[in-house]
């Protein structure tokens, strides 16, 4: 089958390697039918992920329909469509039990490095094997387009993670830095808690223009003045929740400015490398940083907005290609090509 391969020198490949096979009694094996090119894909091209070597088949965000089923598999079988959680999790140990699946030490992320637990292969191929399947794939419904369901598991789930981690209450005003996939999953996520406003911090124009269309107020970046703006909009408190989702040490630093005294900033964003916290200040504030890995084990109620029209990630898919042009494909997402947002590959 062919999948798209991490080489020696941040080179990727679309090459053959073996089918997946069930190996566990909860495993499922599934059809690729729909894939992307996630921001963190391009992290792990680049180096900036540790502990992936060369040979592995990269890629986490993916749905497709159930080709074989292990023994012990209760709430699957052949021909469902899923939509897959980018971890998985087992669901037993202590950190599953207290409901933080994403510190489950027996799970994995497709492709992951040694911070992520254990790689598993990825999603940029035409089968995987999916561990722990009764607890990390959900259904799709038969009218939900594999374009739009394919962001439930990542963009979606972790965009509402950073919401809910905000503890948004009703009223509040939320500013989101940050207007890529994850950003804009985080802005549709942030009305389920009944904001009064959302801000939306960005310097694309077509992001700008999502953000604007999903509700936000928009603030472009290449104005300038972002905190003096901010402080205008919410009477000169800062906002009460904030969060960062790119991953830059600047945008770090703006986000910690922005929120008022007690507030609360969630950070998403996966950053290059070390930042500073200045807590010589921020002790006087009060401001609760939240930050980590996304909780994903809440797809099926995610996957129920999509379902219902509630929640429309219809526009988040801006190209699609096959898997065999996954080299051009990467090439317009990491470099912001024609108004690029996000690629689905389809196998």
């Amino acid at each position: 089958m062919r999948a798209v391969v991490l080489k020696e020198g941040g080179r990727l490949a679309v090459e053959d390697v073996p089918e997946p096979r069930i190996q566990r009694h909860g495993d499922v094996i599934v059809r690729v039918t729909a894939t992307t090119i996630c921001g963190s894909d391009v992290h792990i091209r680049h180096g900036q992920i540790p502990g992936i070597p060369p040979g592995t088949v990269i890629g986490h965000e993916f749905v497709g329909v159930v080709e074989d089923v292990g023994s012990e598999v209760m709430g699957f079988q052949r021909g469902d469509r899923v939509a897959a959680a980018a971890t998985t999790w087992c669901g037993v140990c202590p950190a599953c039990r207290r409901g933080e699946v994403q510190h489950c030490p027996n799970g994995g992320v497709w492709a992951g490095g040694e911070h992520f637990g254990k790689g598993l292969s990825g999603a940029q191929t035409e089968y995987i094997r999916v561990p722990y399947a009764d607890n990390c794939l959900t259904r799709i419904a038969d009218h939900v387009a594999d374009e739009h369901a394919v962001f439930v598991g990542d963009v979606f789930g972790t965009g509402y993670h950073a919401a809910y981690e905000g503890r948004i209450r009703t009223g509040d005003t939320v500013v989101i830095f940050g207007c890529g996939p994850i950003g804009l999953g985080a802005l549709l996520s942030a009305w389920q808690f009944g904001p009064r406003e959302v801000l939306a911090v960005d310097m694309l124009d077509n992001r700008l223009a999502l953000a604007r269309r999903y509700g936000a107020t928009v603030l472009d970046a290449r104005e300038g003045r972002v905190l003096e703006r901010i402080r205008e909009a919410t009477g000169g408190q800062g906002a009460d929740v904030v969060i960062e989702a790119i991953g830059n040490p600047v945008t770090f630093s703006q986000s910690l400015k922005a929120v008022r005294r007690g507030g609360t900033l969630s950070v998403v964003g996966l950053f290059p490398g070390p930042v500073e916290l200045p807590l010589h200040e921020l002790v006087f504030y009060g401001v609760t940083v939240s930050m980590g890995l996304a909780n994903l084990s809440r797809m099926g109620q995610l996957m129920a907005l999509v379902e219902s029209g509630r929640v429309d990630l219809a526009p988040l898919a801006t190209h699609v290609f096959p898997l065999d042009q996954a080299l051009e494909a990467y090439d317009l997402f990491e470099n912001h090509k024609d108004e690029c947002l996000k690629v689905v590959l389809k196998p």
